[in-house]
């Protein structure tokens, strides 16, 4: 093989090598209830791709960023609706979990009720990393919880990453696609 050809296989061998490997993608949510404000942030190798503003009006979302501002309606029913739910169901086998950060604020103006609160959502929070950590035990879970004792307030975050390869990403959206139009 001469120099020419062997650096032609190199294209090849960089797709394939591109589409096997895992892909990291961070999500980054937050929310307050109490103010109907949040964040979404997608990071890709921790280079920002999508960021958006959140706010619930009614049936509708209204997403906000540096240039567009759009409201998208929430409907459980609709088709597209029922792709992306077939589409979940297929990458959740698929998806390497790196780990899971919950972060939380919350006060109810009352030390005792706040405590309470608190506990009961931790101890939810709790059962629910059991159950995931059984499922994904390579993943690192863990709980950052404060208090306000004193103020009402009800701050929510959550840090997730993630690995997928690209071509079970493509692979489980064009599954999917094809089980919900068989299914009409």
């Amino acid at each position: 093989m001469d120099l020419k050809t062997s650096l032609l296989l190199i294209i090849p061998a960089f797709i394939i090598l591109l589409l096997v490997f895992p892909i990291f993608l961070e999500v980054r949510v937050s929310f307050n209830p109490l103010f109907n404000r949040g964040a979404l942030g997608v990071f890709l190798f921790k280079k920002k791709i999508v960021y958006y503003f959140i706010e619930f009006h009614g049936k509708y979302i209204i997403l906000t960023n540096d240039t567009e501002t759009k409201a998208e309606e929430i409907e459980f029913s609709s088709p597209k609706f029922a792709v992306i739910e077939e589409f979940m169901r297929q990458v959740k086998n698929k998806l390497q979990l790196k780990h899971l950060y919950v972060y939380y604020n919350i006060g109810a103006g009352d030390a005792f009720l706040s405590s309470l609160v608190c506990a009961s959502l931790n101890q939810i929070i709790n059962f629910f990393f059991v159950n995931l950590k059984s499922r994904k035990p390579t993943a690192s879970l863990c709980v950052y919880d404060t208090v306000s004792y004193n103020r009402t307030v009800c701050e929510l975050a959550v840090n997730l990453k993630i690995s997928l390869s690209l071509i079970d990403l493509v692979y489980s959206f064009i599954y999917s696609s094809i089980i919900v139009k068989s299914k009409k």
